[in-house]
């Protein structure tokens, strides 16, 4: 089979190698569609050659069932839970293995920059009937990292939300909070992500210089109550604190922030709360595969590149630096 290999910093190639095989609870996945996630930039700066395949927004067809697994058949179409848990803990009984006290990141199912995968039967649930393999590759991750967030902010309608980070997560996110009935405010350095921002339901779109003033202005000097930080930028915390209302929710998503909190005048003293989540559970993305079938939300709504697992070395540069409106990628196997 084909996959994306890394032989050093920026040298990526299409190689052969050995079909996988399932083991004892696994299935073999013939890869329909993987998304290309801003987390997968690691792939482009390894320091070597490696055996490592990135890729972990996968949709397929079951190809082959390992011993034990009784619950697929071959020619099943499945989206695959990234997040490898232990199996057997409660988190993991009800399908909220990121939940998993015991996660480790040793069992998490990669390898989607490739033709076949392997991943554990429990982690696969079949794709509902009207939704494509591109569609169904975005759920999991793109759509259910924000989705567990707003579930985790316990945003209702008549909300005012900011949602910082208008990249592929950020997107997701105003497009479901707006479905919600939330007054979304938008907040993204870049004009073309402000756009889609727009278009997928913001009532306003802000710079992050304008923070924390516009959005006190466009509350009534009140506050939102709720910041969904999808950036990762911990420089900018202090602005989404005080952005916030009296007793308001920020929602850390954005993956790396490094941040300096004094706790009685940015938390304490104005009731604040501050709550982490990411990923999303199997229940939640059966709940998302719903929401995309009832015409709610639109899964590609933020999709703007669609490539082949060839053109994937000579674009992913582009892809990861966002270069020429680049917002979402997936790659699409025949």
């Amino acid at each position: 089979m084909k996959i994306v290999k890394a032989f050093g910093p920026k040298d990526l190639r299409i190689v052969e190698v050995p079909m996988p095989e399932p083991g004892p609870g696994d299935v073999r996945i013939k890869v329909r569609a993987s998304g290309i996630c801003g987390s997968d930039k690691w792939l482009w700066y390894v320091s070597g050659e490696t055996d490592s395949i990135a890729g972990h927004e996968v949709s397929g067809e079951v190809d082959k069932l390992g011993e034990g697994v009784y619950s697929f058949k071959v020619g099943d179409p499945v989206i695959i839970n990234n997040v490898g848990g232990c199996g057997v803990c409660a988190a993991c009984r009800g399908g909220a293995f990121v939940q998993c006290p015991a996660w480790d990141g040793s069992l998490d199912v990669n390898n989607g920059f490739g033709e076949y995968l392997i991943a554990p039967a429990r982690n696969c649930m079949r794709i509902l009937p009207g939704l494509d393999f591109v569609e169904a590759a975005l759920v999991m991750d793109n759509w259910g990292t924000p989705y567990a967030g707003i579930k985790c902010g316990k945003i209702k309608p008549g909300m005012d939300v900011l949602v910082n980070g208008c990249g592929p997560i950020g997107q997701s996110a105003i497009a479901l909070c707006a479905e919600m009935g939330a007054y979304v405010i938008a907040v993204e350095s870049l004009s073309f992500r402000r756009q889609y921002a727009l278009k997928n339901g913001a009532k306003a779109v802000l710079t992050p210089d304008e923070l924390p003033d516009a959005a006190q202005k466009l509350t009534g000097g009140v506050g939102v109550d709720v910041v969904m930080e999808c950036s990762g930028d911990g420089g900018a915390y202090d602005n989404y604190l005080k952005a916030l209302k009296i007793g308001g929710t920020l929602v850390a998503i954005g993956e790396g922030a490094n941040i300096n909190i004094n706790s009685s005048d940015q938390i304490i003293r104005r009731s604040l709360s501050i709550a982490g989540t990411w990923y999303s559970t199997m229940p939640q993305a059966s709940e998302i595969m719903q929401l995309a079938l009832q015409k709610r939300i639109d899964l590609k709504c933020f999709l703007t590149h669609v490539v082949t697992l060839d053109e994937v070395p000579g674009l992913f540069s582009s892809i990861i630096a966002c270069e020429d409106g680049v917002l979402k990628c997936v790659i699409a196997f025949d």
